[in-house]
């Protein structure tokens, strides 16, 4: 799939898991947890089979991202749209490359902490994380329009 394909997915799997009690903040961090768990395979998603091991895998997923209650929720979700198929998760850091790249910016400014220790917790390389904190800090100056599932945390960085 190509990237476009990639973050295409991610925004219909934070769109779809919106919702019902769950606020966007809360989808993101799920399917973030997804990409980073399951980035750059594919995996099966079950037809509202619970007790299966595809299904246990996907709830601990999302219960370490957002907790038990949401996890519920937005596993029914998912299940529901993306039932019986085989999904490409994309990488984190591909799919979220924009986010990442406003947390390096806050955190290089922030913490006072080194590139390589960045680079490090990313597992990315440094040009990589000096790249993308150039990004953070162009996304922060100039922010570019935002796509959709994430308008609630462009909203928070252009007030600060």
């Amino acid at each position: 799939m190509a990237k476009s394909n990639d973050n295409a997915l991610v925004e219909d799997l934070i769109l779809a898991c919106t919702g019902g009690g769950i606020s966007s903040a809360a989808a993101q961090k799920a399917v973030r947890a997804l990409c980073r768990y399951y980035g750059g395979q594919m995996i099966y998603i079950p037809v509202k089979k619970e007790t299966g091991t595809s299904a246990e895998n996907l709830r601990g997923i999302f219960a370490d991202a957002v907790g038990d209650n949401a996890a519920e929720k937005i596993l029914g979700k998912i299940m529901a749209l993306y039932g019986n198929m085989q999904l490409y998760i994309p990488m984190e850091r591909t799919a979220f490359r924009k986010v990442i790249a406003l947390e390096i910016y806050e955190r290089y400014g922030n913490d006072g902490g080194s590139m390589n220790d960045l680079a490090r917790s990313y597992g990315i390389s440094f040009t990589l994380a000096y790249n993308l904190w150039k990004l953070g800090k162009h996304e922060k100056l100039q922010p570019s329009m935002p796509y959709l599932p994430f308008l609630e945390m462009a909203e928070n960085n252009n007030s600060n």
